[in-house]
């Protein structure tokens, strides 16, 4: 491992040639690094950087380079810029088959935010200030044109949640680029000082859950729909829309107390999959805006039990199915669903969304997304006594503490009352009292 300094400038002697170690105040000075063999390619590596005024300056950080170099940590960025790698990472993303609404939210958060700002800087150059100076600026009143958010709504400022959503895409990038060999460090690890801290907490943030009277009335509304077994198992097992979309007969134990989940299908459009993605694993046909995939996670792939009201719709809708497969003759499409279109192929589950709101209408609730049903399934589940553990193996979420976190509202009531039936082991040993009635 050798290095050497030199100086760059543009003076010649007589015969032309450049003339080494000029004393003229003039160019500039930089360093070579010669960092052995590369054992993938046999080749050797060797690594220039310069723009140094003095001598000195290239001197220290050739010293600093070489001690990168003893200490093990040193990396070769190939002279990748920050935007260049942020297009390969996205690539090798697509290849590996990750979820396409995943790629989705990082492209938007590459073309919004890291590639106008950063995109230009070296890997070797990126420092955690300029991470966090772009979260800073996107922490501010926005000015002009405002963006659209989920809901359709113009933003006139980005939440904090929203920024930090921006963070773990530059986090998840440039720990790839880590694993590469590409930087030493990952810069966009751990909390950045610049994400605002949400001071209080907004109610109007919380989800508006349907009381169990009013699911139930939904219920009733639905009951001749052809779907309507979607929606039970939605109200009762708390299943994603992805879920109820992909589920199969197959998937459904053979008693009918429970069901796996192995299997989702999700809304997407042609820009966000290859043809090979879009592909029907059963068909091989291609379902414009469908796209057949498993669980995102391991805990996504879950069994989760039916309640008989749910047991019972799923009966009625195998009889319902069977009869449209009687009706349709050989142009049936089976595909093992157990909730698809007449004619047996696959929902599309933004059609699945807009159905439903228009029964919310129909039915006069007051608006509740489908997920929402979900959150209603919850709330039932801690409030029949389910621990939180088991709820949230139900649910599919990673820990207890991430249904702690999203449902905590929901468990406000059932605390409560545990919490008035603790305090009755105290008081009903204490003597009854008249109580005291204030004149104030």
């Amino acid at each position: 491992m050798r290095g050497s300094v030199f100086k760059r400038c543009q003076c010649r002697d007589d015969n032309g040639k450049r003339i080494k170690n000029c004393r003229k105040p003039h160019g500039s000075w930089s360093y070579t690094v010669d960092a052995g063999t590369d054992p993938a390619t046999g080749k050797r590596r060797q690594t220039t950087r310069g723009g140094y005024k003095t001598k000195t300056e290239a001197e220290d950080a050739l010293t600093e380079e070489l001690g990168k170099l003893n200490a093990g940590t040193w990396t070769d960025d190939r002279r990748m810029t920050l935007g260049k790698w942020l297009d390969q990472w996205v690539e090798s993303l697509i290849a590996a088959k990750k979820s396409p609404n995943t790629i989705k939210n990082y492209r938007g958060h590459i073309r919004d935010a890291w590639k106008p700002h950063l995109g230009h800087v070296l890997l070797r150059d990126l420092r955690r200030s300029h991470i966090e100076q772009v979260l800073a600026d996107l922490a501010l009143p926005i000015e002009g044109e405002r963006p659209t958010g989920n809901v359709g709504r113009r933003i006139e400022q980005r939440t904090p949640a929203t920024i930090d959503g921006y963070r773990r895409t530059i986090r998840a990038a440039l720990s790839a680029a880590n694993r590469r060999g590409l930087i030493a460090v990952n810069p966009a690890v751990g909390r950045m000082d610049s994400i605002p801290v949400a001071d209080t907490i907004d109610e109007d943030d919380e989800p508006e859950v349907w009381q169990p009277e009013e699911t139930a009335r939904f219920l009733e509304h639905v009951f001749d729909d052809r779907l309507s077994a979607l929606y039970e198992l939605a109200a009762y097992a708390g299943l994603r829309r992805a879920e109820l979309c992909g589920l199969r007969w197959s998937d459904i134990d053979a008693n009918g107390a429970g069901l796996r989940v192995r299997q989702t299908i999700v809304s997407v459009t042609r820009k966000q999959v290859t043809p090979e993605q879009a592909t029907c694993p059963v068909c091989s046909e291609i379902h414009v805006g469908r796209l057949f995939k498993a669980p995102k996670s391991r805990k996504g792939r879950r069994w989760v039990p039916l309640a008989a009201p749910a047991q019972e719709a799923l009966s009625r809708h195998r009889g319902a199915q069977a009869q449209e497969r009687e009706f349709f003759g050989v142009d049936y499409q089976d595909h093992g669903l157990v909730f698809c279109r007449a004619d047996g192929t696959p929902l599309r589950p933004d059609r699945v969304t807009v159905e439903f709101r228009q029964h919310v209408a129909n039915c006069g609730l007051p608006p509740c997304p489908l997920h929402d049903t979900r959150h209603g399934a919850c709330s039932l589940m801690l409030a029949g006594g389910v621990p939180i553990e088991i709820v949230q193996m139900i649910l599919g979420h990673s820990s207890p503490e991430v249904t702690r976190r999203v449902y905590a509202h929901l468990m406000r009531s059932q605390t409560a009352a545990q919490v008035e039936a603790a305090a009755k082991l105290l008081t009903h040993h204490r003597p009854a009292r008249r109580a005291a009635v204030s004149n104030l």
